[in-house]
């Protein structure tokens, strides 16, 4: 037979002739099927076109089923041409690293089928061939996972020829599983070549034994009881995994094969460390299997008292409540048979439990079994005393016998320090000081805006750099500048660059005159101007500290140098300048500024000796939703309208309008007049805009700030929606009095949807609350207020409140976590959820200040009786209160 022309080859691959190929090219000769490899390579098949039929005059069952069949036919082609095309190449191409690729390569989209693969072994055992060994291993050492479900068959099949054991790779052994597949696993297991090798590497890998299906662990555990499988051996594979950990999925799998094996109490006792490991395991399953393994041993055998120890230690500061009761059980019955002191310093451990039921539990056995071990004992349980407060604590020093705490004569604990002081601000990173630095901020700055800092910074050093070598930056920023669009900061580019004065309108965004991206588009259009003259050697505005402040020494020196000079800074410049400056000057600056003679020093000398811009008279108003009649729809999470909200309620501020004669900003942006109250509190607000600017635009000015970012922050408390909580901590780093706008932001963050906003609530409460400039505010109450409000509102999630109280609590803001708290426990008492969190958190908090008062709602629940968590909670704080000082 004549070798085939490289024309009738492609006519059988298309054709899907696979045995037309495989016999044609066993028959050649090497030199001939080299031959046709030039061409080969070249050869870019193309997928076959689906079928189509016209099915209007037949039923649709029919068409229905003239379709599958099309499908199945279409498939059937797919697989085979690919076949084809893999044995043509496997015999032309002539080095192993050559087939190796072909195989691999990507116009393969098909899974090889068993003819295919006994193809490829034929063609690559002719003599002349790259060696079929040689070819096996390299596909087997580069396979990867995602390729296992594609390529393992292929690579299966030439290792099995070869007679090569496959690599432990994790491609290969999750190729082998899903080779294995589904049903009558058990025999598949027995028949495969490669079982022995690869089956403890489905243990030993991480993440693989997800892939193994309901069925393998029945069919595992049948396979060990027809003594196909050494049993020993899987069950050491199991516990390896148990004990290392994995992914949800791969844990319970294995936990459903270790429940297949039923290990005996022999097999427990023999794997006793890896039981003991798996009790900190953080899948519930894994350490509740381990615990009741190491039960059993010790109901048989008996385990030595420093093991029974080991697991106590390990499972009773856990949540899972059913755990910790059954080792607290555990530790009251091996108690009287060893008399071993080591359980009973276990047993002590589990007073420091989170959930004060169990703690109290562990208390009562402590109390128990103390008689046994007398002084000794008592030492123990004086020891584990020494971390607990409120009622738990009185308990345990009534049970040593001592003075309770609250007593007369005993010092009152106050739980956690207060909170670490606030360091003043940090100052701003160096200037820009080279072309290169200017052109990776304007680059980051054309991207995104969402870095104020480094927009200052930015602004700062572009007209220093203009005036010592414009040339220069116009080379680097003219490929930043965009063709087609424009905004003032590009604007602001585009006369660094060129020199020239362009007529420019802000966009919708820019004249906006409720946010301060009004004031930076005039900021920018401003330097714009003088950038197309000569520039100004410095600006007033830039801030001296990350908090947005300017050094007032700075701020006088600019001035006076222009005054000398004749000229004038820009009035934007001057501006911000004014409200970047802080609240609190020295004599000394304030007395060299009442010489300045220019308009622009008697304005900074007015502002600094009692003329800045008063703080606003804010009210708090709540704010029923209506009906909404737009006829949106949700999408995705998208807010065009008031209809996606949750809240029936809302609650916003208002203040009057404030006046300056110093400033020229629009009276939008110092008001928010009642009547746009529902706006405030249901309007669409444009989420892409940043809120970073505000805080380093008004540092001098934190109920200002607040006043206007809190309409931002109210939806978050919807669900899921991102309300700009991030911003919190750095408006309580903000100067200005203590009011109810930055209340209420506090108050939605705190029950804001998602942790990261509430976890920055928090940080903020104990900001605040370790600032020691509030003016006798008392930030609990003001902020408990907003909380009960909320509450009565229908907007607080209890649980959430609880949750982020609890960190500001950790971290000393004691005080005003009782004080905050204290307004919600009436709302607390009749909660459906997160009320008795927050009744937890409210004992924990009157114990750390020693807060003493009888609270009549909560004596009445606390006296119905029974075992609910809101009973034993309110008895909890009942009790804590109604302590004697």
């Amino acid at each position: 037979m004549s070798a085939p022309t490289f024309e009738q080859l492609v006519s059988w691959i298309e054709a899907g002739r696979l045995d037309q190929v495989t016999d044609a090219l066993v028959a050649a000769t090497e030199s001939e099927r080299r031959a046709l490899a030039p061409q080969l390579k070249a050869y870019q098949p193309t997928r076959p076109a689906f079928p189509s039929y016209e099915s209007h005059s037949i039923d649709p069952m029919e068409a229905y089923r003239q379709h599958e069949r099309g499908r199945r036919r279409y498939e059937t082609l797919v697989r085979d041409r690919e076949g084809a095309l893999r044995v043509a190449g496997a015999a032309c191409l002539p080095r192993a690293a050559d087939v190796v690729a072909w195989l691999r390569s990507d116009r393969f989209w098909e899974t090889p089928s068993p003819a295919a693969v006994d193809a490829l072994v034929l063609v690559l055992s002719e003599q002349g061939r790259p060696a079929l060994p040689s070819v096996a291993q390299q596909l087997a050492d580069r396979l990867r996972p995602a390729q296992a479900d594609r390529q393992w068959p292929l690579v299966s099949g030439l290792l099995t020829a070869a007679g090569l054991t496959p690599p432990t790779t994790e491609a290969v052994v999750r190729g082998w599983i899903r080779e294995i597949g589904r049903g009558q696993i058990a025999g598949r297991l027995r028949a495969h070549p490669h079982t022995d090798v690869l089956l403890p590497h489905v243990f030993r890998i991480p993440r693989v034994a997800a892939d193994l299906g309901e069925e393998w662990p029945p069919a595992l555990a049948r396979l060990v009881a027809d003594g196909d499988y050494p049993r020993a051996d899987l069950l050491a594979d199991v516990l390896l995994r148990l004990r290392a950990g994995d992914r949800p999925g791969a844990v319970r799998v294995v936990v459903q094969l270790h429940r297949s094996l039923a290990p005996t109490t022999a097999e427990y006792a023999e794997h006793r460390q890896e039981y003991l490991g798996m009790l900190s395991s953080p899948q519930v399953a894994v350490a509740d299997l381990a615990l009741t393994a190491l039960r059993a041993v010790d109901d048989t055998d008996g385990l030595p008292a420093d093991a029974i120890a080991e697991a106590a230690y390990a499972v009773l500061p856990r949540p899972e409540k059913k755990l910790v009761r059954a080792v607290l059980d555990w530790l009251d019955a091996a108690l009287p048979r060893t008399g071993d002191p080591q359980l009973f310093a276990a047993l002590t451990a589990g007073l420091s439990n989170d959930a004060i039921d169990l703690a109290e539990r562990a208390l009562k056995l402590t109390a128990r079994h103390l008689p046994t071990f007398g002084d000794e004992g008592r030492t123990m349980l004086r020891d584990a005393a020494d971390a607990l407060d409120g009622d738990l604590r009185r308990q345990a020093d009534a049970l040593l016998g001592g003075t309770p705490v609250g007593t007369p004569g005993a010092a009152v604990d106050t739980g956690a320090p207060r909170p670490a002081p606030v360091p003043p601000p940090a100052p701003m990173p160096p200037p820009i000081a080279s072309v290169a630095e200017l052109t990776a901020a304007a680059a980051t700055l054309m991207r995104t805006r969402d870095d104020p800092i480094l927009f200052e910074r930015f602004v700062a050093a572009l007209p220093v750099l203009v005036r010592a070598d414009r040339s220069a930056v116009a080379a680097t920023l003219t490929p930043l500048i965009p063709e087609y669009w424009t905004d003032s900061f590009v604007l602001m580019m585009q006369s660094a660059v060129t020199g020239r004065r362009q007529k420019y309108a802000p966009n919708e965004y820019e004249r906006n005159p409720a946010r301060p991206s009004l004031l930076t588009a005039q900021r920018c259009i401003e330097l714009a101007g003088q950038l197309a003259g000569e520039p100004p050697a410095a600006l007033l505005a830039t801030p001296a500290t990350v908090d947005g402040h300017v050094d007032p020494a700075r701020v006088l020196e600019l001035l006076a140098k222009a005054e000398a000079a004749g000229t004038q800074p820009g009035p934007h410049d001057l501006t911000q300048a004014l409200l970047r400056l802080p609240r609190t000057i020295s004599p000394e600056i304030a007395a060299a500024a009442a010489r300045l003679n220019s308009p622009t020093g008697r304005a900074f000398a007015r502002w600094i000796t009692g003329g800045m811009l008063a703080d606003p008279d804010v009210s708090v108003v709540g704010v029923q939703q209506k009906k909404c009649r737009h006829g949106y729809q949700p999408d995705g999470g998208y807010m065009p309208c008031s209809c996606n909200s949750t809240a029936s309620h809302r609650r916003t501020v208002t203040f009057p309008p404030l006046a300056h004669p110093d400033l020229p900003l629009a009276p939008e942006l110092l008001s928010r007049p009642p009547e746009h109250a529902y706006a405030q509190a249901y309007g669409y607000h444009h989420y892409t805009l940043s809120l970073a600017s505000w805080p380093l635009a008004f540092p001098s000015h934190r109920e200002l700030v607040a006043a206007y970012v809190q309409p931002l922050l109210a939806p978050a408390a919807d669900g899921n929606v991102r309300g700009g909580g991030d911003l919190l901590p750095a408006l309580a780093r903000a100067s200005g009095p203590l009011g109810p706008a930055f209340a209420l932001c506090l108050a939605y963050g705190l029950t804001a949807g998602r942790p990261a906003e509430r976890l920055a609530a928090t940080d903020a409460f104990v900001l605040t609350a370790a600032r020691d400039d509030l003016d006798g505010a008392d930030l609990g109450t003001l902020v408990g207020h907003e909380l009960a409000a909320l509450h009565d509102a229908g907007v607080l999630v209890l649980r959430r409140v609880a949750e982020a109280l609890t960190g500001a609590l950790r971290a000393g803001a004691a005080a005003e976590v009782w004080a905050a708290a204290r307004a919600l426990v009436p709302a607390a008492l009749t909660a459906s959820a997160g009320g008795p969190d927050l009744l937890a958190l409210a004992t924990a908090a009157a114990s750390a200040v020693g807060a003493r008062e009888a609270i009549p709602e909560v004596e009445k629940v606390a006296a119905r009786g029974g075992r609910t968590r809101m009973v034993t909670e309110a008895g909890r704080l009942a009790r804590t209160l109604a302590a004697p000082k």
